[in-house]
């Protein structure tokens, strides 16, 4: 099994992810809210910020999870990213204001400039090839063999011959939140759905503040449209 370029950031490889065949997205607003929460998955793998539930504890020692409000920063230094340093410092001014910027808010604000950012990122790079229509819906064929490999690394842990590190679980997450699952051929078995949903077994090897972060990403991308 090969592995895809080291080099590719997790939003990068949502979005090779997210284009099909066709140079096409299943639906673009759900594409954005997950590259943006993407971005976010890439500076929590880096150690840079967190997201962390608010947890309230309910009867017979059931704890339930909340949603976070806000984004912690950690660290504000350098990543060598230059969309990603903007994106600390711009973090980094909100954080200082009044009025912390709100998770969801920052994701419905970042999404669209988020999708166009790193789809040229991937275009300039030749592992999307950018097809002008007509009609002005251009399309973005991605690079076949990059995003088999993407696939295959996915795949492999959906079947157990992998083990899910940090960077796979946010991928995964990601994934499964963007309804990805069945056009790429992914199966879970229940034994997994179970052991990733309550973030059990298959997954316990990861930090518990980036398996919550992966979590609360994950339930900030919206269902797909008429789904």
């Amino acid at each position: 099994m090969s592995s895809p370029p080291l080099s590719l950031t997790l939003p990068e490889e949502f979005v090779l992810l997210s284009y099909l065949a066709s140079g096409k997205v299943q639906d673009s607003g759900q594409a954005s809210f997950g590259c943006a929460a993407a971005e976010l998955g890439e500076l929590a793998l880096r150690r840079k910020l967190l997201l962390r539930p608010r947890k309230t504890r309910k009867k017979f020692g059931v704890e339930f999870y909340r949603y976070p409000r806000d984004i912690e920063l950690l660290e504000t230094g350098r990543t060598g990213l230059v969309w990603a340093d903007a994106l600390l410092a711009e973090l980094e001014v909100h954080a200082s204001e009044p009025e912390p910027v709100l998770l969801r808010q920052w994701l419905r604000r970042r999404r669209r400039e988020a999708l166009a950012l790193h789809r040229e990122t991937l275009t300039r790079r030749g592992l999307l090839l950018h097809r002008p229509t007509r009609l002005g819906r251009d399309r973005y064929y991605p690079c076949v063999v990059t995003r088999a490999a993407l696939i295959d690394e996915i795949r492999a842990c959906y079947i157990d011959q992998r083990r899910l590190d940090a960077r796979l679980l946010l991928l995964c997450d990601l994934v499964e939140a963007a309804e990805m699952r069945d056009e790429l051929s992914l199966r879970l078995t229940w034994r997994q759905w179970l052991g990733w949903s309550r973030r059990a077994g298959v997954v316990e090897s990861v930090p518990e503040e980036l398996r919550e972060t992966s979590w609360m990403l994950r339930l900030m991308v919206p269902s797909r449209k008429g789904g």
